[in-house]
């Protein structure tokens, strides 16, 4: 790495940091408003207040990294027009393309983090937090990790679950009724147990009555019973059925396609709503490289007249495209655009005036 690409990313990486410290201090402050009277409620202890404030990073870094990433780079180009350094690199020979190449790398690796945070630990993280604000508001009362009458539908082993309660942190199974289906949609064996356990990686049942069918519908004779058995022929895991009770906003992209596969028949309008959050879930960690896109210009041109002009200009960019966003959002959900288009049309246009806009500069 050349020595004015690391003095470069040096003036970015600085103001970057203090911008993601800042605004995650910000987003605790106004969470901690929001959920406080929460915390009173259910007596939480500091600890766990601070754990539940660590926890929910992974689920904002995709709002608050974009906005520091926009906020550094006009700091960091306006700050090196008015100590005219811009100037004298490029009467050094460098062209200004190659002078804001590395904060374009740093965008995209910002893109890329994000979008792992995203798909790994900020769909666990959101879906936590909301438990955990759950368990303080409803102290004394129903745990909330117990779901009550869960039904699962698996289309792809032609299977139907039946599950009085499901416990999401032990993952115990009580009332199970299992009914596995021919290709033809008659019924091929009922299964019902009083309780299933996950061990080993494989399910477990207890207490097990097992009756088959004949295509026509009719018992083939009297049940089987078994006081205990492990079922290997299923493949479900106790994930398939936590994603069924969370909403989609708390899914991964995989988990979410992995549940459209296994719920074909879902209604239409129910699938446009998933699909749309899908392509939205893709699409919002290029926000990091779009701002850094819309940053650059307006922090090089305004610099010499103040760095308030390119705030205003840049940060009125980016409500612009958060309003496409939650745009785009509606429209497909209510089918008025293609789920694709609704979730990756703001970015399409901002990345376009974004590189018109870098193009254009001199």
């Amino acid at each position: 790495m050349k020595l004015i690409d690391k003095y470069l990313l040096k003036t970015l990486m600085v103001p970057l940091t203090y911008c993601l410290l800042a605004f995650a201090m910000i987003y605790v402050i106004y969470d901690l408003f929001d959920n406080l009277e929460d915390f009173i409620k259910g007596q939480t202890p500091l600890l766990d207040v601070v754990k539940f404030y660590v926890f929910l990073m992974p689920s904002v870094i995709n709002i608050i990294a974009p906005v520091s990433l926009l906020l550094s780079v006009l700091y960091s180009l306006s700050s090196l027009t008015r100590s005219n350094e811009l100037t004298a690199m490029r009467a050094s020979g460098l062209s200004l393309y190659r002078l804001v190449t590395p904060m374009i790398m740093v965008g995209l690796t910002a893109t890329i983090l994000v979008a792992l945070i995203h798909e790994t630990l900020g769909p666990w993280s959101a879906y936590w937090t909301r438990q955990f604000i759950l368990m303080q508001r409803s102290a004394n009362s129903v745990p909330v990790h117990l779901a009550f009458n869960l039904a699962f539908k698996n289309e792809v082993d032609r299977r139907i679950w039946m599950i009085g309660t499901f416990d999401t942190k032990t993952f115990l199974m009580e009332d199970v009724n299992v009914l596995q289906q021919r290709e033809d949609g008659s019924d091929a064996v009922r299964i019902r147990a009083k309780s299933g356990h996950w061990l080993d990686d494989r399910w477990w049942f207890e207490e097990i009555s097992t009756q088959t069918y004949t295509p026509e519908g009719n018992p083939t004779g009297a049940a089987k019973i078994e006081l205990r058995s492990e079922m290997n022929e299923f493949r479900e895991t106790p994930k398939d059925f936590i994603n069924e009770i969370k909403d989609p906003e708390y899914l991964s992209s995989r988990e979410i396609l992995t549940f459209l596969r296994t719920h074909r028949h879902i209604s239409r309008d129910t699938k446009a709503r998933i699909k749309v959050n899908l392509h939205n879930r893709l699409a919002m960690p290029w926000t990091c490289l779009i701002v850094t896109l819309l940053g650059i210009p307006f922090g090089a041109k305004t610099g010499r007249k103040g760095a308030f002009l390119g705030v205003v200009l840049a940060l009125s960019s980016f409500f612009g495209f958060y309003f496409l966003v939650n745009l785009g959002l509606a429209f497909g959900k209510k089918q008025i655009l293609a789920p694709w288009v609704a979730g990756w049309m703001p970015n399409i246009v901002f990345l376009i005036i974004g590189l018109i806009l870098v193009y254009r500069m001199r």
